[in-house]
């Protein structure tokens, strides 16, 4: 991160002063590590490979966000396909992201997946991803990219046609509404903010309207 610059929001509004010290243990540092495949050459240069615990850094911020899609189930260890989204979210995640890294970026994008034959299949967090949005909005959105890992595009620009499409837009509101529903550890200002997201990619990320709010 030598090369690119951030303004770290306030850590108790994005969740971060929450989930950091659940991060920093390093048992689950070392499953993540391994189940999202993450790589030193794409964590170090300040983005927090030698920091872990620092939870102004990228790399902290992007375990919170797996920490989140993991561990909020009141159902864990379950992660049954049988049962909603909530619940078996990471399996697909982790079963379906090639490699997870860290950039700069440009643009505002907050992430961003390659897959396809003859491809080297990579999802890419950039600096939106971590301090443009709290540590759900983050657990969401690395599920969004998991479902672009499977092949699933969207098929209008950068949005969805419909709910019944069944893309990543859809499967993101999905395990936004159930972890404000019923997510466990969470704040009252993160279950708001996953409820507000959710809302605003149904009003903005289906050409044809869903007919609901969360």
């Amino acid at each position: 991160m030598a090369s690119c610059s951030v303004t770290v929001p306030d850590l108790n509004t994005s969740g971060d002063n929450l989930y950091g010290p659940r991060v920093c243990w390093q048992p689950f540092v070392d499953w993540a590590w391994n189940a999202f495949d993450f790589d030193e050459g794409d964590w170090d240069d300040g983005f927090g490979y030698d920091a872990v615990c620092d939870n102004r850094l990228p790399l902290c911020r992007a375990l919170a966000g797996i920490w989140c899609l993991t561990y909020s189930s009141p159902h864990f260890p379950s992660e049954s396909y049988s049962s909603n989204i909530l619940e078996w979210g990471c399996r697909f995640a982790r079963n379906h992201i090639d490699e997870l890294d860290a950039r700069c970026g440009s643009g505002g994008a907050f992430a961003e997946t390659q897959w396809g034959a003859f491809a080297d299949d990579w999802t890419r967090l950039y600096l939106p991803f971590f301090y443009d949005q709290g540590v759900s909005r983050r657990a969401g959105t690395i599920l969004h990219e998991s479902r672009h890992a499977d092949g699933k595009g969207h098929d209008v620009g950068d949005n969805d046609s419909s709910w019944g499409y069944n893309g990543a837009w859809r499967w993101h509101v999905c395990w936004l509404a159930w972890f404000a529903f019923e997510g466990l550890h969470a704040s009252a200002a993160m279950r708001s903010q996953a409820t507000q997201r959710a809302n605003n990619i149904i009003n903005s990320r289906f050409e044809t309207h869903p007919g609901f709010n969360v």
